[in-house]
Order: C-alpha cells, then sequence, then structure tokens
C-alpha cells in the first residue's frame, strides 16, 4: 500500500475513534456536526483515493438532524456514519479489517467476567451460535448488573452475588431509571418476541438448535446497552 493511501486510512480510522468516542448523554445533531466539521477535509480527501462521495453521504443521511436532540435518534445516526467510514477505509485498500461496532465496545467494558465473555460470544457467534447463544444469558444479566452500578450502587441488581437471566432482565425493565424507554422496549422485545424462548430451548430443550441469523436481534442488543455502560 501506498504512503498515501497509508495517511487516508490512518486518518479515517481517528475520525471514526473521535465520533465513538463521544458518550451517549453527549451525542446530539450539534456536537455530530461539529465533528463532521473537524473532519470534512480528510473526509474529502479520502474521496480522491477511495472513489466514494463520503462527506456528502454523511451530509446527505444527516439532512434534517442536525439539529436532533434525542440521544438514542443520534445512537442509530453515529453507527450508520461508521459504516459509510468504514465503507470508504475498505475501498481505499480491501485488505484493511475493520473492527465492527460491537468489537470497539467490547475493548471499552472494565468488568474482568463480563469483557472475557463477550470477547468469547463475538468471536464464535457465526461459527458456533449455539454456544453463542448459551453465553449470553450470562452476559445480559451481567450488563444489568454493571448499568445498575452506575445509576443506583444500593440496588439489589447492583450489589447481590449471584445471576438470574429472566429475574434480572424483568428487574432491570421495572427500574425507573437504569435504561430509557427505547432501551428498555429492545430488553422487552428480547425477552417476549421469542429470542429469550430460542436461547432457552438451546439449554434445556435435548433436540433444539439455532442458526448464526438467530443471533442478530442478541448483537444489536449489545450495541444499544454496551454504551450504557461504557459511556
Amino acid at each position: 500500500m501506498d504512503e498515501l493511501k497509508a495517511h487516508i486510512i490512518k486518518k479515517l480510522q481517528k475520525a471514526r475513534e473521535a465520533l465513538l468516542v463521544i458518550p451517549k448523554d453527549r451525542l446530539i445533531g450539534q456536537v455530530m456536526l461539529a465533528w463532521y466539521e473537524e473532519w470534512r477535509l480528510i473526509l474529502t480527501r479520502a474521496d480522491s483515493v477511495s472513489g466514494l462521495i463520503l462527506p456528502v453521504e454523511i451530509s446527505d443521511y444527516m439532512a434534517g438532524f442536525w439539529g436532533a436532540e434525542d440521544n438514542d435518534v443520534c445512537l442509530i445516526l453515529r453507527t450508520r456514519i461508521i459504516e459509510l467510514i468504514d465503507q470508504s477505509i475498505q475501498a481505499v485498500d480491501e485488505k484493511q479489517q475493520v473492527k465492527p461496532i460491537l468489537e470497539d465496545l467490547i475493548t471499552k467494558v472494565s468488568d474482568t467476567k463480563l469483557s472475557t465473555l463477550l470477547r468469547e460470544f463475538n468471536s464464535i457467534r457465526t461459527t458456533q451460535p449455539n454456544l453463542a447463544s448459551s453465553g449470553f444469558r450470562t452476559i445480559l444479566p451481567l450488563i444489568i448488573r454493571e448499568r445498575a452500578k452506575k445509576v443506583d450502587p444500593n440496588h439489589s441488581l447492583a450489589t447481590k452475588d449471584d445471576i438470574g437471566f429472566e429475574p434480572d432482565i424483568n428487574a432491570g425493565i421495572k427500574h425507573a431509571s437504569l435504561f430509557n424507554a427505547a432501551e428498555k422496549k429492545l430488553l422487552s422485545r428480547y425477552i417476549k418476541g421469542g429470542d429469550k424462548d430460542s436461547f432457552d430451548n438451546v439449554v434445556h430443550k435435548p433436540n433444539y438448535l439455532i442458526d448464526k441469523d438467530e443471533l442478530e436481534d442478541a448483537v444489536n442488543l449489545l450495541n444499544h446497552l454496551l454504551p450504557t455502560i461504557t459511556e
């Protein structure tokens, strides 16, 4: 790879990191606009090498949202912008390996057990989805525990020594301030929408298996909940 491409990729990776490290509670349209203005020149320079029109794509995608103040909406917007940057990095050099957002979030998890289980889950979820689904049953309560430590450290969810899969999820949903409405909706959909039953069946039914596609909702849930304990 020539020096120009290497320079562009390095700058795009820095732009990507600068956007990802913005805490969720500060992630609003105006903050994203400030990020865009700071990195616009780099995004433009990448165009000449990648053949993509990255600044225009980002600007068009954010049209109408630069004034957005809903953190959850902006979290979704950020995910899409990161995907666009990743596409540009790989267009500059198809050999570049871009970290998925989940992998970036895992590196920020401080709890040793949770971090270990997340790395193991991420490494086997496409090749061994049934083992991954079993691990997810421990991962989700641990995320709820870490969130409780930040928001309500005296609550039983933060202090108890054992892990209760369904009870902890329900307690997390019922807690007034542990998660916002959108996050509670995702947890409720998981526990009532069939994914929980599928994961239960993998553990408890002798002839029940799932495939890797059935883990997509679990990955989506992690992408939304991990920022609540890492930012």
